[in-house]
């Protein structure tokens, strides 16, 4: 998030996206030392990179093919991790930044998603989905996404939108399009605040049916939302 994204999710009520995470992180080790890195509030040519044994990459509200001293920085930032060789993981804005670092390239979709991204096929044997349903629905909300990916990657799930996830092939580096460390209704909460947007694509009364589906998928989470996270955090 740059600083006025950070303010945007401050109006709404919102934690910020990274406190999932570290709730995430801290629920599978509450000793694990963490330390979120804003690009904005920080020199990012003196932060010591090699101090971390891991990084997770959280979402964002930018376009990551524009030209702006945000989009720059995250783009010097991820090189610097890339150069380290260790272990990446990337949530939507994450899979975005990486995917370009790669030389992929990042496009507007034709339909977006918002809340939820739904009928997600889980494409290739991967040990992040272990115990996951082969389609599955998760938290998701994204107006670009990747277009295609090289011969370093591989797609892991996708559904009829978007690819959904990827792996490298010999780097542990995995990213998914979708937010499985964010609840479903932290992204009704900031689809709320946004309410007179959305209503220009949705009426009334379909952007309040999404707003209690998101509601009732968190309180189900029939699909276990958080397992991939879950499980590539204990096998990095």
């Amino acid at each position: 998030m740059d600083e006025s994204q950070d303010l945007e999710h401050n109006k709404a009520g919102c934690f910020y996206q990274h406190q999932y995470f570290k709730d995430i992180i801290l629920n599978i080790d509450n000793d694990a030392e963490i330390k979120v890195f804003n690009t904005y509030k920080e020199n990012i040519n003196n932060f010591h990179y090699d101090d971390f044994d891991v990084f997770l990459w959280t979402g964002g509200l930018g376009n990551i093919y524009l030209s702006n001293n945000h989009n720059r920085d995250q783009l010097y930032v991820c090189e610097k991790i890339l150069k380290l060789n260790k272990p990446l993981w990337g949530s939507c804005w994450g899979l975005q930044v990486v995917a370009t670092c790669f030389g992929d390239k990042i496009v507007k979709t034709n339909k977006s998603e918002f809340g939820f991204a739904e009928n997600i096929n889980i494409l290739q044997n991967h040990q992040v989905y272990k115990n996951k349903d082969n389609f599955f629905t998760a938290p998701g909300h994204h107006y670009d996404h990747l277009e295609d990916v090289n011969s370093e990657f591989e797609i892991i799930s996708q559904n009829d939108i978007s690819i959904q996830s990827i792996s490298h092939k010999t780097k542990n580096i995995f990213c998914t399009q979708y937010h499985p460390e964010l609840p479903y209704n932290f992204i009704g909460t900031l689809m709320h605040y946004w309410k007179n947007n959305y209503l220009e694509i949705f009426t009334e009364e379909e952007f309040n049916k999404r707003i209690e589906l998101l509601n009732q998928l968190e309180l189900n989470d029939k699909f276990d939302r958080k397992i991939e996270l879950k499980n590539w955090l204990t096998n990095f």
